[in-house]
């Protein structure tokens, strides 16, 4: 009798979370994460225009240093939100007005030739580059126009172009900014999409349960390392050690893939864990967060041991292994969140929000 009265209550203390236990969950992501993560991200780019404007005027090496940090800050800063693939930063299609990666086939730099050739003002208004395509109005088209294959600050420089190109790169650097500061005060509104995540239910057109919410927010981050993984890492590896493609890297023209890798991660591991979890897990669940915390120790020693920039230091054996060893500590993760934490949590969902990425 006794066994079968303990069997039971061991049985209750395993049955996932309650819809509406999710709710400070959800709260918690947004406060301590989001609404932060997104305004330091809408700070940071706030600052490129003026660095842009100051070495187009002035030319200077100290000035290129000044816009060469102002874009990492702001690449930075915004590798640590590009997970939120839901709501406003894919809102007005600002995600990928923000980043056109990944990009293979090199469509981004083939459109800027095409309108370079033309001389074509429109380019020069951020009001109008906002209309283009977003291959030409992003982080990335302002990485193709500023720095040369050697990872060198060429924006300011003498030439041909250079008055175009500054006029170009200054368009890029408000409507990044105009898309950050968008983002931000979307979700800083208590009446925006921070309610609707809140307020699941019957009337609710998008969320009708916490957990559903709940949903929304973790796949996101489980979709996040998938990216980071498949779509960041694995292609600069390639078959083989002779084989690997280091410009495949994210950024890597502008020698910022270590910073944008290590954003990418440790923002997904900092929203995770920013949601306090584990009262919501099981005593026997609680472990994959340990877990968890551990693997992404591990990736971030592996980041900061490699030798920068990517471009030219991965033919070295050692950051070579290093990348892949971050690969496979990447697939350990991937598991543990899809497997371990969603499963101790009772949450469902493909983790997938790449179709149509």
């Amino acid at each position: 009798m006794r066994a079968s009265v303990l069997g039971i209550v061991l049985s209750v203390l395993a049955v996932p979370p309650a819809a509406a236990d999710f709710n400070d969950a959800i709260d918690n992501a947004i406060t301590g994460y989001i609404r932060p993560a997104t305004t330091q991200f809408a700070e940071s780019a706030a600052d490129l225009p003026g660095a842009v404007s100051a070495l187009c005027e002035a030319g200077t090496e100290l000035h290129a240093a000044a816009f060469e940090k102002a874009f990492s800050d702001t690449l930075r800063d915004f590798s640590r939100v590009q997970f939120l693939r839901f709501g406003p930063l894919l809102d007005d299609d600002r995600l990928s007005r923000l980043s056109f990666r990944p990009d293979p086939r090199g469509r981004g730099q083939r459109q800027i030739r095409k309108l370079y050739a033309s001389k074509d003002p429109s380019l020069l208004s951020a009001l109008s580059l906002a209309k283009k395509s977003v291959a030409v109005q992003s982080l990335t088209a302002l990485e193709l126009i500023a720095f040369d294959k050697n990872t060198d600050v060429v924006l300011g420089r003498s030439g041909e172009n250079r008055n175009y190109t500054c006029g170009f790169a200054l368009a890029i650097a408000a409507n990044v900014a105009e898309i950050a500061e968008a983002t931000a005060a979307a979700w800083a509104d208590p009446d925006g999409y921070s309610q609707l995540l809140l307020s699941a239910g019957p009337e609710n057109a998008r969320y009708r349960t916490a957990t559903e919410a709940m949903e929304e927010i973790y796949n996101s981050l489980a979709t996040g390392i998938t990216i980071t993984k498949d779509q960041d890492i694995i292609p600069a590896l390639g078959k083989s050690e002779d084989k690997a493609k280091p410009r495949r890297f994210p950024f890597s023209r502008s020698g910022n893939s270590v910073i944008y890798l290590t954003g990418e991660l440790f923002g997904i591991r900092d929203a995770l864990f920013s949601m306090d979890l584990k009262p919501l897990m099981s005593s026997e669940d609680q472990w994959t967060l340990d877990s968890l915390g551990f693997e992404f120790t591990n990736a971030g020693n592996y980041l900061e041991a490699l030798e920068t920039p990517l471009r030219d230091t991965f033919a070295n054996t050692e950051n070579y292994n290093r990348v892949a060893a971050l690969s496979i500590t990447l697939s350990s993760i991937q598991e543990l969140m899809s497997d371990g934490v969603a499963g101790a949590l009772g949450l469902a969902g493909g983790f997938n929000a790449l179709d149509g990425d």
